[in-house]
């Protein structure tokens, strides 16, 4: 019997026991080996899906961050296209406004209209709309409209007081936007912007007034 079987089986029965026990160490992984694998699999899984959660926070503060600062540049564009349409800007003469403070006044002729306008700083309304802690205002105070005649100009401003200098007159309290007038006609603006709750953007910029007539 042993003469019919195959020289491959003849072989195989010749090897030591011990030899098969050692080829099938190798014919696999073990239990435990798997849950190790699995536990470091894991780990790495978790740690690279936080990183991502990381980066996609990061990226999206930017992005508002960036809008915002866009926002803010766009205002201060227009605040500072009006000044120099205006006949003259001066910080009196503001109408009082609870809970507002007002930073400058400027006049300017319309259609051949003398018009007045007021802008403030106030807190953020209770609205979502807006975000805080502060807002800019416009108004129109001269002449008087019948309907709305105050304006939110752009939100996301600082409470904390502008840290810029300049010559000429200033109001006694300012929070968020700042300016220096020299002469009613040379304006230095300051603004400062919330961009998160821990970090803020000062604008600067000036402009002359040149809605007069130079004769």
């Amino acid at each position: 019997m042993y003469k019919t079987l195959t020289p491959q089986i003849r072989f195989a029965l010749l090897l030591p026991e011990n030899t098969f026990s050692h080829r099938a160490r190798f014919a696999g992984f073990t239990l435990p080996e798997l849950l190790v694998a699995s536990l470091i699999l894991s780990l790495v899984v978790t740690l690279a899906g936080f990183g991502l959660v990381q980066v996609l926070k990061a990226n999206e503060q930017n992005t508002v961050e960036a809008e915002r600062q866009a926002e803010l540049n766009r205002a201060l564009s227009f605040i500072t296209d009006e000044i120099k349409t205006a006949t003259s800007v001066s910080i009196s003469g503001i109408p009082a406004r609870k809970n507002y403070l007002g930073v400058f006044k400027l006049t300017k002729v319309e259609g051949g209209i003398e018009k007045e306008f007021a802008y403030y700083t106030a807190p953020k309304s209770a609205s979502d709309i807006w975000r805080g802690p502060r807002t800019v205002y416009r108004q129109q105070i001269k002449p008087p409209l019948v309907g709305p005649s105050t304006y939110a100009l752009v939100d996301a401003i600082s409470n904390s007081v502008p840290d810029c200098t300049g010559n000429g007159n200033s109001p006694p309290t300012n929070k968020g936007l700042k300016v220096f007038i020299q002469n009613n006609s040379y304006v230095k603006l300051c603004l400062v912007g919330q961009l998160s709750d821990s970090r803020t953007l000062l604008l600067e910029t000036q402009a002359f007034t040149r809605g007069s007539d130079p004769s």
